[in-house]
């Protein structure tokens, strides 16, 4: 109801059937059976925090999946962003391939962001979807960060 995109905490929940049932994304340290306070406000806004030992600040990409959270400092989201989606259309690729050509993925994984050779079988993969040193950062000599 007032767009809230998720909750992170290093606290404990109730409810997470609910919750997952709402769609509303909840990341926590644990759950509980346990009723919580009947109210609770906010002690400052905009301001930085720590959850779970890392310091969150204003206008920091929180990013939560099933495997955890990650905090990007906001300074260096687009570039975050960019590695990681140049990583994700590659991953994309390679399970195309072998979906279609089924063997072992050790062909082309493991591969470092920034750091695959211009020899392997994963580049080669590559230059056959158009993608190069040229277009790329996630070459071996290309990366910008």
């Amino acid at each position: 109801q007032r767009e809230i995109g998720g909750l992170v905490t290093d606290g404990s929940v109730r409810d997470t059937d609910e919750l997952l049932n709402y769609g509303f994304p909840v990341f926590s340290y644990s759950t509980t059976p346990r009723q919580g306070p009947a109210a609770m406000q906010p002690w400052a806004c905009n301001v930085v925090i720590n959850c779970g030992g890392v310091a969150v600040r204003p206008g920091d990409a929180i990013i939560g999946d099933q495997d955890g959270v990650v905090v990007v400092p906001a300074k260096v989201v687009d570039k975050v962003y960019s590695i990681a989606h140049g990583r994700e259309v590659i991953e994309e690729i390679v399970k195309e391939e072998l979906t279609k050509n089924p063997g072992p993925p050790g062909k082309y994984y493991p591969f470092l962001s920034g750091a695959i050779k211009l020899d392997s079988p994963l580049a080669k993969l590559l230059a056959t979807k158009g993608i190069t040193p040229e277009n790329s950062n996630q070459f071996e000599g290309t990366k910008d960060w």
